[in-house]
């Protein structure tokens, strides 16, 4: 109403002027509304730009994001591949520990469980159904029943929910679409991942598609190279269940609800969906649409991204508001030399200051609220503003950050150097990228940055905001996985599949520089008999207490791994001459027949061991290993507790 009473008002000035004053009015006012529609217009376009770079940033981070969860899904099955492949015999308790230890759950949200599904002879079926039952699974039995040409069993699945317990026992070879997978994982020898399914655990509430996760596991000493021997050696699988909306809520919960992700095993419709984020939504779309093919484990995926109505980024409120001021201040100007509406202009600045000072609120608050780093910096890097989560972040006060250049507080090599982080922004190119830095308290952090420049409007940049998250929690994960990966289980040296890559490796040095090594194959006597005797735990007990010894007993420089069992080989690379390694056996010899203490049982083993030189006795690893081995049986067949040098 008031704004009504200002245009009467000033159509009743306007007849009281003269014809030169109204003339120059309306054109004033005429150039005024072409100006707006031409700001109108870029402000539009802009936006329109900055909408499809944010739909394609969304874009490429879901692709990626699904294939980086997947590779670590893969990594987490590798492992158990790796502990059962090491193992002479399947031990449901050994894995179930081995996957509660493990504690995949806290890292890697939205995954139904880790468990193994053991392949099984049909002459073998009944006698596996006895053996599962003494285990304690009274009911046990495998499911469908049926003849078949084979079978496979789900014995062990965790965590032991009673989603998961419905599952024990479950032939998934029965069914077509589990087994074309299982059987491409036997084949390749590599993680396959099957088509659309519905699991087992599904009850009649909240049933959704699921996809199963598969990784081969063969015999230990038997030969893989080709698929017929593969298929000769394979002792069932290990896995993973997938329900696709638990999962994928979990994986794009950090994605604007106005986007649309549909997710397609190998083509697009109902039938193939695996995951629709807004299901039976019918809005038209803003015209913003993606499909992407990624491969995972073999098996290809649809993803389709749409950008629903309300998708937008952020609107950079600061410079629409800044091109109002000038506007408005033009047309004030223009209106005070016509028409000196004093009045008129102090109301209508007096409101947009307030509007500012609202807007400048917002902001305010959003930054300090962050729990993200966010800084300001000058056109050197050089520290301008830091929110609260940065100083929490880096543990420093604003005091000592303020004027120091932001990269150098970044620690480690392979960084952009100084220069080119300005010649970058310079050129308007924002990047992403991870940097180490050290806080305050002297531990060591890593953060994922994204920096944008900040310009003046004319294309000359005035600093930049950069944004930090810190992703130490996840680094740590990967690193501690990867650990996991190529170290036994229980001892904590190098497992059977990192010797053999630290072996090829000391092959490879010894043929370039003509040098020689030493390889020892350490049998331990006797420990069956602990084991059957006192049970596995002594006998558990007893490997890390042999292995602490092995240790003790070798430099720096040589390596002790596990092969499996009791089985154990130590590779000394700096040991030319049969002396050498003589000595260094004997010393493993000498620790290993003297007593052990464990939980009040004094036991007591010896060591069978076998010596080889490289290039005396082969020029390759499985040479070298075999013959170790061969070694190791006649100091074994010598009497043991003795060692014997091949030759």
């Amino acid at each position: 109403m008031a704004d009504d009473k200002s245009i009467v008002a000033t159509s009743g000035a306007l007849g009281r002027w003269s014809p030169g004053v109204v003339t120059l009015t309306l054109l004033a006012l005429t150039l005024s509304i072409l100006a707006s529609a031409v700001v109108w217009k870029q402000l539009s376009e802009r936006r329109h730009r900055e909408t499809a770079v944010h739909f394609e940033t969304h874009r490429a981070e879901i692709a990626l994001r699904i294939d980086e969860r997947f590779r670590g899904y893969r990594m987490l099955l590798r492992g158990s591949q790796a502990l059962l492949s090491d193992s002479k015999d399947i031990d449901p308790r050994t894995l179930k520990n081995y996957l509660r230890w493990l504690r995949f759950e806290e890292d890697y949200a939205g995954i139904q469980g880790i468990g193994f599904t053991m392949w099984i002879e049909p002459v073998a079926l009944e006698s596996h159904v006895r053996a599962m039952r003494r285990e304690g699974y009274e009911n046990y039995q495998v499911w469908p029943t049926g003849p078949r040409d084979g079978y496979s069993s789900i014995i062990v699945l965790e965590p032991s929910d009673w989603r998961n317990q419905r599952a024990i026992g479950y032939d998934m070879y029965s069914e077509a679409v589990r087994r074309e997978a299982m059987e491409r994982a036997m084949r390749t020898g590599q993680g396959a991942l099957s088509g659309k399914i519905t699991l087992v655990q599904e009850t009649t509430d909240d049933v959704q598609a699921g996809v199963l996760l598969y990784m081969p596991v063969f015999a230990q000493g038997m030969p893989v190279a080709s698929e017929a021997e593969r298929r000769a050696a394979l002792r069932g699988w290990v896995y993973m269940p997938f329900r696709m909306s638990n999962l994928m809520r979990q994986m794009f919960v950090q994605h604007p609800d106005a986007l649309r992700i549909q997710i397609f095993d190998q083509a697009e419709g109902p039938a193939s969906m695996l995951y629709d984020s807004h299901p039976g939504r019918h809005d038209a779309a803003s015209g913003l649409v993606s499909v992407e093919h990624i491969t995972l484990a073999g098996r290809d995926w649809l993803v389709r991204i749409e950008a629903l109505p309300g998708f937008a980024p952020e609107v950079d409120a600061k410079q629409a508001e800044l091109v109002s001021i000038v506007l408005m201040g033009l047309l004030f100007v223009v209106a005070t030399w016509f028409f000196s509406l004093t009045r008129e202009r102090a109301r209508i600045l007096a409101r947009t200051t307030d509007s500012l000072r609202r807007s400048e609120a917002r902001y305010s608050a959003l930054v300090n609220l962050a729990h993200d780093g966010i800084v300001a910096t000058d056109t050197e890097l050089r520290l301008t503003f830091v929110n609260p989560g940065f100083l929490q972040m880096v543990g420093g006060e604003e005091s000592s950050l303020l004027g120091r250049p932001l990269d150098e507080m970044w620690s480690g090599d392979g960084q952009e150097s100084h220069e080119q982080i300005l010649a970058r922004l310079q050129d308007g190119q924002g990047k992403r990228y991870e940097v180490e830095f050290v806080r305050g308290d002297g531990k060591r952090l890593t953060a994922l940055v994204s920096d944008a420049p900040l310009n003046d409007g004319y294309g000359s940049m005035r600093g930049a905001i950069i944004l930090l998250s810190d992703i130490s929690e996840r680094k740590e994960a990967e690193r501690r996985i990867a650990h996991m990966a190529s170290h036994d289980a229980l001892t904590g040296v190098p497992n059977r599949l990192m010797f053999d890559r630290l072996l090829a490796h000391t092959l490879d040095q010894s043929r370039r520089y003509q040098h020689h090594f030493a390889l020892l194959f350490v049998d331990l006597d006797h420990f069956k008999q602990v084991n059957d005797q006192l049970g596995h735990h002594v006998g558990d007990m007893l490997l890390i207490e042999a292995v602490k010894r092995m240790q003790g007993s070798i430099r720096s420089s040589d390596t002790l791994g596990r092969r499996g069992g009791d089985e154990f080989v130590v590779l000394l690379p700096e040991t030319a001459l049969r002396h050498d390694a003589e000595i260094v056996a004997e010393k493993i010899r000498t620790a290993l027949e003297q007593e052990f203490i464990l939980e009040g049982h004094q036991v007591q083993i010896s060591s069978s061991i076998g010596i080889v030189l490289y290039p005396e006795h082969g020029t390759d690893g499985d040479t070298l290993l075999r013959r170790a081995d061969e070694a190791m049986y006649r100091a074994k067949g010598g009497g043991r507790n003795r060692s014997h040098y091949c030759g």
